[in-house]
């Protein structure tokens, strides 16, 4: 597959500020500072809700140090409209154990029953900058979503024109394609990277209701983790042509695409 987005030029929106993708491993080494500073694990954490989960999230912080107790307090925001009265925040001080280096902040939800299907949640949980680690990962956004029970349907034709050729022809590529026994949400496995699906939900006449922004898996070199955010969608036969923007969260965008995928019969 091409990389074409290796030859676009950013919007002027793209800053170079973006300072890490999601894929930043954990502070594996403890240092001295002076102070006790504090760090997420990444700037991403993808969570998969069950009902046996107990109605919470956890999410790891570090700090740069096991001696003595110590306490850094979390806030939580609303990234996606969907998260307000769903989820709040349990422990808005974290306290680390004397001889431990990390601590759990925990977020808890209400009745998984009252979670959409195909929905995804997103809310980032913060802390002081003053209190960072040099990493500077003071925070981190959670994409929350339950788990849903796929089985695979066969394979469709999938077209990409944002990783095609320059001269606007589009990839084709084949794609297993996987139904929710749960609801009518599509599951296209491996679509730009392995690993990282993209999700669909339908009404019950096949139109689109849901495909809430997802990674792509790409890691631009400079902004980081490349999102699909949905614009539009029309289905003839068992093709669905989806208009999608590619963007990086919070710095830009590289602009709308058609991708399009043909269903197995």
């Amino acid at each position: 597959m091409k990389k074409y987005i290796l030859k676009l030029t950013a919007c002027a929106a793209l800053s170079l500020s973006l300072f890490c993708s999601c894929d930043t491993d954990a502070e594996g080494i403890l240092y001295e500072s002076g102070k006790t500073e504090y760090a997420f694990a990444s700037t991403l954490q993808k969570v998969e809700l069950l009902p046996s989960d107990g109605n919470k999230i956890s999410v790891p912080v570090y700090r740069n140090t096991t001696v003595g107790a110590s306490t850094v307090t979390i806030s939580i925001e609303a990234v996606s409209e969907n998260v307000k009265d769903l989820f709040s925040l349990v422990t808005p001080n974290v306290t680390f154990e004397d001889g431990k280096s990390m601590a759990e902040a925990v977020v808890s939800y209400q009745d998984i029953n009252l979670l959409g299907a195909a929905d995804v949640y997103q809310f980032s949980l913060n802390f002081d900058e003053t209190e960072a680690s040099p990493s500077k990962q003071n925070s981190i956004q959670v994409s929350a979503q339950r788990r849903l029970t796929f089985n695979e349907v066969g394979t469709g034709i999938f077209s990409t024109q944002f990783f095609g050729d320059e001269d606007g022809t589009p990839y084709l590529m084949d794609i297993v394609v996987e139904k929710a026994e749960e609801a009518n949400v599509y599951r296209l496995l491996d679509v730009y990277e392995v690993g990282y699906p993209l999700l669909f939900s339908v009404d019950d006449n096949g139109n689109v209701i849901a495909f809430g922004d997802q990674e792509t898996g790409y890691v631009h070199p400079t902004y980081g983790m490349i999102f699909v955010s949905f614009v539009d969608a029309k289905k003839t036969g068992n093709t669905y042509v989806f208009t999608l923007q590619f963007i990086v969260p919070g710095v830009g965008s590289f602009g709308s695409f058609e991708e399009s995928i043909q269903l197995p019969e």
